[in-house]
Formats: C-alpha cells, sequence, structure tokens
C-alpha cells in the first residue's frame, strides 16, 4: 500500500475526494483512489466522501473496486424515492440538516458495497464529521460493513434532525418567556412563530421522506447486501425514525402552542386595560349622575345656595376617593 497519513478522515486533498481506509483499530487518510488496495481484505473499510458524485468519479471507484463499469453508472440514477439496489451495492439518497440550526436541509447521497462507502453532498454536513470522528476512534473499525455504515449513517442523520428540532424548542422557550413577561409587543413575536412553523414543516417533510428507504433496507430479500442481522439493526432505526416523526409533530404543536401563548397574554394586556378603563368609569359615574340631576332644569331652592357647588365637587371626591380604596383593598388594582 502507498504512504499514508494519520489525519483527520474528511479533509480533502487539494480539494479532492477525502477518502479514508478504516483497518484493524486505526483510520488512515489516502491521497488518491490509487492509493487504495487492489482488493479490499475481511479486515478493511474504504469511505470515499466527496462534493459531487461525477460520472468519472464513479467508474474511477468502480475500477478501484473491480465493480462492473455498468454498475457503476447505476450508481448516478436515483431510484426509487431515493432507494436503489444496485446488485453488488445499495445507493441510498438522504436528506440532513447541515447544521444543528437546521437553516438548511441539503441532499446526502450514499453508495456502499460489501466493503466500500461512497458519500456526495453539495454541503457540508455535519453528520459526516460526527461520524468520521467516532468511526476514528471506535476500536475495531475494521469490522465496519456496507450495511453497518449505512445504518450508522442513518442514525446520525435521525439524531441531525432530532437535535434541529431540538433547537427549535429552544428558541420557542425564548419566545415564550419575552410573551409572559410581555416586554415586547405581541406583533413582534407573530413573523418569528411563523418561521418556526415553516422550518419545522420543513424539517418533518424532509424526515418523512426517508420512511420508503428504511422499510425497504428492513426486509434482506430486498436487497442484496442486507442479511437478517442487518434487517434487524434497520428495524431498530425504523422505531429511531418513529421516534423522530413524533419529535417532529410536538415540535409543531409546540409552535402553535407557543401562539396559544401569544394570544393568552394579548388577552391578559386587554385584561389590564378594560379594568382600568372599567374602573376609570365607576370613579366618574357617581359624578356624572350627581351633575346631571343638579343640572335638571327645575327651580329648586338648592341652587339658591352657591357655596352648596363645593359641597358636590368635595361629594364626588369623597365618592371617588372611596372607591379607589375599596378596589386597592380587593386588590383590584
Amino acid at each position: 500500500m502507498a504512504a499514508t497519513t494519520e489525519t483527520h478522515p474528511l479533509r480533502r486533498p487539494r480539494g479532492g475526494p477525502a477518502l479514508v481506509l478504516f483497518e484493524g483499530e486505526q483510520a488512515k487518510e489516502l491521497q488518491d483512489l490509487d492509493d487504495a488496495p487492489s482488493r479490499l481484505r475481511r479486515s478493511q473499510f474504504l469511505w470515499v466522501d466527496t462534493d459531487e458524485l461525477t460520472a468519472e468519479l464513479a467508474e474511477r471507484l468502480a475500477s478501484t473496486l473491480r465493480v462492473d463499469e455498468r454498475r457503476a453508472h447505476e450508481m448516478l440514477d436515483h431510484g426509487v424515492r431515493g432507494f436503489r439496489d444496485g446488485y453488488d451495492f445499495v445507493r441510498v439518497s438522504m436528506r440532513t440538516p447541515t447544521t444543528e440550526s437546521a437553516s438548511e436541509v441539503t441532499r446526502l447521497t450514499c453508495v456502499v458495497g460489501d466493503h466500500w462507502a461512497l458519500t456526495a453532498h453539495d454541503q457540508p454536513v455535519a453528520v459526516l464529521d460526527d461520524l468520521a470522528e467516532l468511526a476514528a476512534g471506535s476500536g475495531s473499525t475494521g469490522q465496519l460493513t456496507g450495511p453497518s455504515f449505512l445504518a450508522m449513517l442513518f442514525e446520525w442523520v435521525l439524531n441531525g434532525y432530532s437535535s434541529s428540532f431540538e433547537q427549535i424548542e429552544e428558541e420557542l422557550e425564548v419566545i415564550d418567556e419575552r410573551a409572559m413577561r410581555g416586554s415586547e409587543s405581541a406583533e413582534s413575536h407573530i413573523e418569528p412563530l411563523v418561521e418556526l412553523l415553516r422550518r419545522a414543516g420543513r424539517l418533518r417533510r424532509d424526515l418523512a421522506s426517508h420512511r420508503t428507504a428504511l422499510l425497504a433496507l428492513t426486509q434482506p430479500e430486498l436487497e442484496a447486501l442486507g442479511d437478517e442481522q442487518a434487517a434487524e439493526r434497520f428495524r431498530r432505526l425504523l422505531d429511531q425514525f418513529d421516534s423522530a416523526m413524533q419529535t417532529a409533530r410536538d415540535a409543531r404543536a409546540s409552535v402553535v402552542s407557543s401562539f396559544d401563548v401569544l394570544i393568552a397574554r394579548t388577552g391578559y394586556t386587554t385584561n389590564e386595560i378594560m379594568k382600568v378603563l372599567t374602573l376609570a368609569s365607576v370613579i366618574l359615574l357617581p359624578g356624572t349622575l350627581l351633575a346631571g340631576v343638579l343640572g335638571m332644569n327645575f327651580k329648586v331652592p338648592l341652587f339658591t345656595h352657591p357655596q352648596l357647588f363645593w359641597v358636590v365637587i368635595a361629594l364626588i371626591l369623597a365618592i371617588a376617593l372611596v372607591t379607589l380604596t375599596v378596589a386597592k383593598l380587593r386588590r383590584w388594582i
């Protein structure tokens, strides 16, 4: 084997694809496909990661791994809903959050054989770096096979979705706290809630697109690389997928609940305003009644005493003070 270097598994030399050879308890980065072994032994596993899955790369990989050239071109086909059984390889198309904040989702293509895997994506994918770090330090990585690598990748993709939904929950908690405190206007929270609802819905649809591939992988007779042990692992992954879908539904429900909190806060503010207006009406109503009665156009001897005007004013003020005192004692204000 040509000389190799111990380095980060996904560092791309000279802008080309990253190549990692797992052997025994070591993960070694290869500089080029020509450095790969002419035949992979049982204890070896080759991982190729690229920004773009081109026909040239597929042909080179097929030549290195001694895969039929016609099969190499089939690696480029999307297949049925992102899953394709290529006889001596399996091709799965995924959609995964690029970061935990899930601001963007990118397509991730994975093609696996018995002792090799090819991943291709348009943007940097955090789950691949996490998977590479785990695999490089996990011990006997030479036991990796195509189905086990694909299962690990699915686990990390599903975990990435779960982390994204948790991020949405954290952002909702901040919005809920601000809404409850009433430190900002209710209108200022509506647009962030709408954006979070869109994010949650987009993530849920992207996550749901993996169901077909996972269902196929749970049936070993549907793909050439599978066996009952691998199928059982994918069945557990299907349970994890269902759990992630429930998390997605919970995230959407949380957004709606946050909107209910916002409505409740708006209702509370409205009640406070109505309480003040009602109290003002109660304070002014006795004075208005007195003024209305005394302003009736009747000849009453009472009106011949100008000093009584100040008595009426004092009475109105006294009634107002009594009303305020009662409201304070009853904690209406």
